[in-house]
């Protein structure tokens, strides 16, 4: 196995959602699926340039950018960071096989008892199944 430097397995801010119009964004215009312990929408970005607009956000980079949603119906505070730390950890292994979009994870009651690894699987198995063409950003 190949030496990865630490900054291949960072999550940056600019790899991540954060605002609710861009939650709602994927959730109006894309596509998704529910599969095991994890849903998953996503849409497809276009362009690559990594530049400000006129509203001070950074335009569309080519890498995927993730969104993690963790519902009070999966437990209490504790439980729900911990899914989302493990979530987080396998985004990190796995957002460079991930093609260029913006991708939101609604994670399941299930999603108490899975594992890193399992995520990671789970997350290889949503970069196959996701059609970066079939939801294309108008």
């Amino acid at each position: 196995m190949a030496f990865v430097g630490p900054s291949a397995l960072s999550f940056p801010k600019s790899a991540r959602l954060r605002k609710r119009p861009q939650f709602l964004a994927v959730k109006d215009r894309g596509r998704g699926f529910v599969e095991g312990p994890l849903a998953a929408s996503w849409l497809a970005r276009q362009g690559s340039a990594t530049l400000a607009n006129a509203g001070g956000e950074s335009a569309v980079e080519p890498s995927a950018r993730v969104g993690i949603v963790v519902s009070a119906k999966v437990g209490n505070a504790v439980v729900r960071n911990r899914v989302k730390r493990r979530l987080r950890e396998a985004i990190r292994h796995e957002r460079a096989s991930l093609p260029p979009l913006d991708l939101v994870i609604v994670a399941r009651a299930s999603a108490v008892r899975a594992t890193v690894p399992q995520l990671r699987a789970w997350l290889r198995r949503a970069a196959a199944r996701i059609d970066p063409a079939g939801a294309q950003a108008p």
